[in-house]
């Protein structure tokens, strides 16, 4: 995945996934128990989120990789 073409806030990037636009996720790691949720779209854009203490960033990931798991379900 290359560098972000936007940002967005952690509810924006799991209603990115409920709408089954996330072909890709990726957590980085910021330190001091920060994280980044990094997604490529189906559009081929890479949107990333503000570093995020990771105990909120936990049920983000839960939910975009649900929500990933169901897309590749569908298809």
């Amino acid at each position: 995945m290359s560098e972000c073409t936007s940002t967005a806030s952690i509810y924006d990037i799991e209603g990115f996934a409920m709408a089954g636009l996330v072909v890709e996720s990726r957590y980085l790691s910021c330190g001091k128990r920060k994280e980044r949720v990094v997604v490529k779209l189906a559009d081929g854009r890479s949107v990333c989120s503000e570093c995020i203490e990771t105990k909120f960033i936990e049920t983000t990931k839960k939910v975009v990789e649900l929500y990933k798991a169901f897309r590749l379900l569908q298809k």
